[in-house]
């Protein structure tokens, strides 16, 4: 996958739970991003048979799929990698690994599908597994603080574990994606409310990523079917939904990625409308960019999406990574 950075003047003015010093990213074929408080940047990468093997591939950042960062400038993902493969990538924001963690395998600090991940005021990292069906937290370094989770559907269990986002007060929001419904934690995993619907009797279908904004309310996409983002208060009583299924402004066709700048403003990563539109706290459609194709400018399968401080948006593409590996850019666009 590819990351792309993009600069767009007067639109943003960021700081928010996704935001740089440090970004995280996982290397999965799908593509995810998220923006953290430290000079320092976080990348995961998921080990996946479709993609090339990256045991033996030292480009590994062609896979970058979740990215996290907080408040510096933030150069993404380099070439230059520690020997092995690891989920969870440490650079600075110059581009500059500086160590890397976690390996294949059910133990702590180990993985299997890494897909969600975010860092809390404290710089300590958090990552989901969607297939151990847990949540993991690290100290900075990546040393192992702690897990939680199971599978199954009652309180800190979870199927399909996607979205991870922080609160002001450090408690962790996970996004369930084959059990929809949010699950709201302390920071040292002690379950506290989960929520599973817009109102009683209407319930989530498919859910993806979450964020929190400056308020502490709480944004989820509900893809596929639903195409909606809903927004919450920190107890998780429902405030309001737009979206739907659609093609013209404000209207998604597989949402994925979403966060908020320092002004509650809403990004969308409107994946198969290939482009990303931004809101107001309030829904309101602000303006949209994105169209198909391999250029740096242009997305292929946008998935998630990161701001920093100085409003630089990142939007990680899934598509690139098998077009990129696979040199057949060319002739896509031919």
């Amino acid at each position: 996958m590819m990351i792309l950075h993009i600069k767009i003047p007067n639109i943003i003015g960021m700081n928010n739970s996704k935001i740089p010093i440090a970004l995280l990213s996982l290397t999965l074929i799908f593509s995810s991003l998220y923006f953290l408080n430290y000079q320092a940047i976080y990348s995961q990468t998921s080990e996946d048979p479709k993609s090339l093997n990256c045991k033996d591939n030292k480009d590994q950042s062609q896979y970058v799929s979740n990215v996290a960062s907080n408040d510096s400038k933030v150069a993404g993902p380099v070439t230059n990698d520690l020997d092995g493969f690891h989920y969870v990538k440490k650079f600075d924001s110059n581009g500059t690994l500086i160590t890397a963690w976690g390996t294949k395998g059910t133990g702590p600090g180990q993985f299997l599908h890494a897909h969600g991940i975010t860092v809390d005021s404290d710089g300590n990292v958090y990552v989901s597994d969607a297939e151990k069906c847990n949540v993991q937290k690290f100290d900075s370094d990546g040393n192992f603080i702690t897990m939680w989770g199971s599978k199954g559907r009652a309180d800190s269990q979870f199927i399909k574990p996607w979205g991870v986002a922080v609160d002001s007060s450090d408690n962790v929001y996970i996004s369930d994606q084959d059990n929809p419904e949010v699950q709201k934690f302390s920071n040292d995993g002690k379950f506290l409310t989960k929520w599973n619907s817009y109102s009683p009797g209407v319930l989530f279908v498919h859910l993806h990523d979450i964020t929190v904004d400056s308020n502490d309310s709480v944004y989820v996409t509900d893809g596929r079917n639903n195409s909606y983002i809903a927004k919450f208060d920190d107890k998780g009583n429902f405030e309001k939904k737009w979206g739907g299924f659609g093609y013209g402004n404000g209207h998604f066709v597989e949402n994925h990625g979403i966060v908020t700048d320092k002004e509650d403003n809403v990004y969308v990563v409107d994946t198969r409308n290939v482009r990303v539109q931004k809101f107001n706290s309030e829904g309101e459609f602000i303006t949209k960019w994105g169209s198909l194709g391999c250029p740096d400018d242009h997305f292929l399968i946008p998935h998630d999406i990161a701001i920093d401080s100085s409003g630089n948006i990142y939007v990680s593409d899934s598509g690139n990574v098998h077009f990129r590996a696979q040199k057949t850019c060319e002739s896509f666009e031919n």
